[in-house]
């Protein structure tokens, strides 16, 4: 029996050790410690770097680069361990705790244990240095952002000459002799430089591949306004869709346009020779003129589309014909400058001419801006606009709202320039012109992707006629269709446009870059992580769980309920409770997908009733009355209840709250506590047959066995009455009118009562008149005044 347990010990110890190697690749400790000596190396370089005084923008730049990657590559081999270290957990506790002292434990399983405790520790030792590694580097980081911010606002507030200053305008005269000098120079070494080797007849290159491109571009076209033509409503006219195509279809020709004559210039050039050598500052001048000339007429072609004037039946925003034509060449003139000053600076710092200069250039370049913004403004703000008669809709109406902000800030610029603030100046001028042209565009795209799911959708468009035949959906479940496309695109608007903005204001590139990375890797929050794989993950577990719960409801209710003689109070019963079973475990698949520990389940449980303690007793006392009402079933939906706020039929127990339609068709909505604390008139609880009751007063000359008779009769020849019980006829009281009797009977369903008494009282009223039976009336009292 000894030797059979030590070959059971060492059998399940092997066990173990082979199911600890099977669990996890043993190399990632090895790469992990390696990845880490590395990190740590790169780290403490990056902070030695970080302690030297005047670091530029781009060195810091670069810095905070570098410190992204450690932070980066550092936190995705921690997460990566993760797994490893579980498995390994896991192993250890399923050995259980170790011999007390004294106790003495088989050699095969203290071995194991003694190999998984320095797996673990290791792979804690890892992740913990891996951690601290991520922690320096972002504490690094932020620390390069600092000195990145007080740079900025440094050099943004740096005061120096107002424009109200001659001086200044004098050392920017003088600055562009030195200017036109300088390019002078460069363009004749250039031109030495490469003239003896160059082969001009590689310029011809440049027609023919303009051609080409230009030949494919066009074919390309057409096949695409044809298509979009298709794709819109039937053959409707500049519907909203297609005035907003033309515009991005404008945009799209003249960006393919701008690429056809650059690239091909830029590829004869360097092929013939006339780049191979150039210098860095001569490709500064070409990719400054490329830049110049691209910018000012891509915007300017997308004023001219927004505005467009001389056709207003595409013009998308309200301007008259002379306010369009104004804001057009504003428009042009503004991107044209705007571009022109941010590459003639670059120029400038490239050819390392005077800082007086630059510092005119800036300002001459801000004021500029600063005024044509002002103009734009002006023009838009006082004109008429189109007819009152023209009913299309009109975009970027919301912008009016954000036009007196737009005046502070022109107001702010102009006040920073005549102080001598020139950077902040030139910083609000560029601002406010790319901010609105980026949002023209980004708000552009979104009214055209709404406008094609509006259009899509529209039964005469041929996507709208293919999508109801190929799926046979109704126009309801169309129209939901098209609102979670809509929906869609109004979250693209969103993700889209506030990283856009963040990066025009206040990020750059590299901020972004970590804040997705941080996004990527996992938010903790206290000892859980949360990843962004892992939450879609549970959120598409979530949506399954609840269409599966629909689908086996439907199956539930169509196949068997249907089949079965139970009434329908019960089966909605059942159909609730098989709701909230089917919602119940999509949750915890859900949660235990995300890998929540349902150990800590107290501490939910603890919360929640402190939540209940603070506010959440009615909404948790109406739940547990609504499981009440499923599982006693006082009413059930079809009930005929009556309350003191009213009587109806019962439609629908949520979980909250019940629907009581009343008999004049309004609704009342109850809390399920109300209908389980109260006291309610059910008049379908046990079965559905009810009583129903007719007076009658007759004059005292009527033989009152011929009345009984006739009620009898009358009343046993409507076929809803139940002759089982059967009716009765009561003679109730010898009254001061006459003899009061009542007719007693019974229905099968009690809704149908109030009808079938009201075709009895027809009937006996026909009857009397027939049989000369009087119905007694109520005798006026007079009174003798004195």
């Amino acid at each position: 029996m000894r030797l059979g347990r030590v070959l059971l010990s060492a059998l399940i110890a092997i066990c173990f050790a082979i199911s600890a190697g099977l669990a996890f690749d043993r190399a990632i400790i090895g790469e992990s410690d390696r990845a880490l000596q590395q990190l740590r190396v790169d780290l403490d370089a990056s902070t030695t770097l970080l302690r030297r005084p005047n670091l530029s923008d781009q060195d810091l730049a670069n810095l905070k680069v570098t410190l992204e990657k450690i932070r980066t590559s550092a936190a995705d081999r921690s997460i990566r361990l993760l797994v490893p270290l579980g498995e390994v957990t896991q192993q250890l506790n399923s050995l259980g705790p170790a011999p007390a002292t004294g106790q003495k434990e088989d050699d095969a399983v203290a071995q194991s244990r003694s190999d998984l405790t320095a797996t673990r520790d290791k792979l804690q030792s890892l992740k913990a240095q891996l951690d601290v590694v991520t922690v320096e580097s972002e504490q690094a980081s932020k620390s390069v952002s600092t000195l990145q911010r007080e740079q900025f606002f440094g050099r943004i507030f740096d005061r120096s000459r107002s424009v109200l200053n001659p001086q200044l305008w004098y050392d920017l005269v003088a600055g562009i002799g030195v200017l036109f000098t300088g390019l002078g120079l460069l363009l004749r070494n250039w031109w030495t430089d490469v003239s003896a080797t160059a082969q001009p007849l590689g310029l011809l290159m440049i027609p023919v591949i303009i051609i080409a491109c230009g030949l494919v571009f066009r074919l390309i076209n057409r096949f695409f306004a044809r298509w979009i033509t298709g794709y819109s409503v039937g053959g409707r006219p500049l519907d909203n869709m297609t005035r907003l195509w033309i515009i991005l279809r404008a945009l799209i020709v003249s960006f393919a346009a701008l690429a056809i004559l650059f690239l091909p210039i830029r590829f004869s050039l360097e092929t013939s020779g006339y780049f191979g050598d150039a210098t860095p500052r001569m490709l500064m001048l070409w990719e400054a003129l490329r830049d110049t000339v691209f910018t000012t007429i891509f915007y300017y072609v997308l004023g001219r589309r927004v505005a467009a004037p001389g056709r207003p039946e595409i013009r998308i925003v309200d301007l008259d014909e002379r306010s369009a034509t104004r804001f057009t060449f504003l428009v042009g003139l503004t991107a044209f400058v705007a571009a022109f000053n941010k590459q003639l600076g670059q120029v400038s710092a490239g050819m390392y001419l005077n800082i007086n200069y630059t510092q005119g250039q800036s300002a001459l370049g801000a004021l500029s801006l600063l005024v044509l913004s002002s103009l734009v403004l002006l023009v838009l703000r006082n004109q008429p606009g189109l007819p009152d008669e023209d009913k299309r809709r009109f975009y970027f109406g919301w912008a009016a709202k954000l036009v007196p902000l737009v005046w502070v800030l022109i107001f702010i610029g102009f006040a920073a320039l005549a102080t001598g603030y020139l950077a902040l100046g030139d910083y609000i001028a560029h601002q406010i012109v790319r901010t609105a042209m980026v949002v023209t565009l980004v708000f552009l795209v979104y009214h055209l992707l709404d406008a094609m799911v509006q259009a899509s959708f529209d039964p005469q468009s041929n996507f709208g006629m293919f999508l109801r035949r190929i799926t046979g959906l109704g126009e309801r479940a169309i129209e939901r269709l098209g609102l979670i496309f809509r929906t869609i695109v109004d979250l693209v608007l969103v993700i889209a446009g506030i990283p856009l903005l963040l990066l025009l204001w206040t990020l750059n590139w590299v901020d972004m870059r970590g804040l997705l990375n941080t996004l990527a890797l996992g938010i903790t929050i206290g000892d859980v992580t949360i990843l962004p794989g892992t939450l879609i993950v549970m959120l598409a577990i979530l949506v399954a769980g609840i269409i599966a719960t629909k689908l086996f409801n439907s199956w539930l209710d169509h196949r068997i309920l249907a089949d079965t003689r139970i009434k329908r109070g019960v089966q909605d019963s059942i159909l609730t409770g098989s709701s909230y079973i089917g919602y119940f475990l999509a949750g915890v698949f859900a949660l235990t997908a995300a890998g929540v520990d349902f150990s800590s389940l107290a501490i939910i449980a603890g919360a929640l009733g402190l939540g209940i303690g603070l506010g959440l007793q009615s909404i948790i006392n109406n739940f547990v009355s609504g499981v009440i009402l499923l599982a006693e079933r006082p009413i059930r939906v079809g009930d005929w209840v009556s309350l003191p706020e009213g009587e109806g039929i019962v439609r629908r127990i949520n979980v909250r709250s019940t629907e009581i339609e009343t008999f004049d068709s309004c609704s009342i909505i109850l809390p399920n506590s109300a209908l389980v604390t109260e006291a309610v008139k059910n008049w379908t609880h046990n079965d559905d047959m009810g009583r129903f009751s007719i007076d009658v007063v007759v004059d005292y000359d009527t033989d009152a066995e011929v009345m009984k008779k006739l009620l009898l009769d009358v009343v046993k020849a409507h076929p809803k009455v139940l002759k089982h019980p059967a009716p009765v006829v009561l003679l109730t009281s010898f009254g001061k009118n006459g003899l009061e009797f009542v007719v007693r009977a019974f229905v099968a369903d009690v809704l149908t009562g109030a009808q079938v008494s009201s075709d009895i009282r027809f009937t006996l009223l026909s009857q009397f008149r027939d049989k000369g039976i009087t119905i007694a009336q109520a005798v006026p009292v007079v009174q003798a005044a004195k």
